[in-house]
């Protein structure tokens, strides 16, 4: 018997065990990612930077650790931005189960949080350089075990510049003189647009939307 090639095939058996999908509460957005984020997968979201997009994803993080009592890891690699842990608390992110790190290469500086499912939802947030092949141990590692990882880009995504290993691929944007966030699905969903106000998301979410 080919053992090797059994072996090959381990992390599809490891992945039937996660069939959660990450609520974000804000039903609109859930509806657009067809009930949420699924385990096992890697997203990648084009979110300029400056705009607040940010804080689409912590509805997701705060779901994950309140329902599902998950670790997230945030790893940042803008060298020139500062996270206010207690901002974050404020949006309903619980301090104790999150970490934020700075690293522009995190697959090599934090390669074992990769390799186990201590943190079950990692962020890698403009992290420069990540190549395809990046990616392809991203996925891997997201199915082998469950782990929830994000992708965030300081640009809008494009087709040409596709990405194979990245399951959910969607740009989000603000408009700023009509008022108004559009979240675009590029791959992995049906394509679909939502658009909706900031005051909208902020009654949502229970406080100021922050630009």
């Amino acid at each position: 018997m080919d053992t090797k090639r059994i072996n090959s095939f381990e992390h599809l058996k490891l992945a039937q065990r996660f069939n959660v999908k990450l609520l974000s509460g804000f039903n609109p957005l859930d509806t657009l990612l067809d009930g949420g984020l699924q385990e096992g997968e890697v997203s990648e979201w084009g979110m300029p930077w400056g705009q607040g997009l940010r804080d689409l994803v912590l509805p997701f993080l705060s779901c994950a650790q309140r329902q599902h009592g998950y670790w997230i890891l945030w790893v940042s690699g803008h060298d020139r931005v500062t996270i206010n842990p207690w901002a974050w608390h404020a949006r309903s992110i619980d301090l104790e189960t999150i970490r934020f790190v700075s690293s522009q290469d995190p697959l090599y500086d934090l390669r074992q949080l990769f390799l186990s499912d201590f943190f079950r939802v990692i962020v890698l947030d403009q992290i420069p350089h990540l190549k395809e092949e990046d990616c392809q141990h991203l996925a891997r590692h997201a199915r082998t075990y469950g782990l929830t990882i994000l992708i965030l880009r300081p640009h809008r995504l494009t087709h040409e510049q596709g990405n194979i290993w990245t399951r959910l691929r969607a740009n989000c944007f603000q408009d700023l003189a009509r008022e108004k966030i559009t979240i675009e699905i590029l791959k992995g969903r049906a394509p679909k647009t939502l658009t909706f106000s900031p005051n909208e998301f902020a009654l949502f979410r229970g406080e100021p939307w922050v630009f």
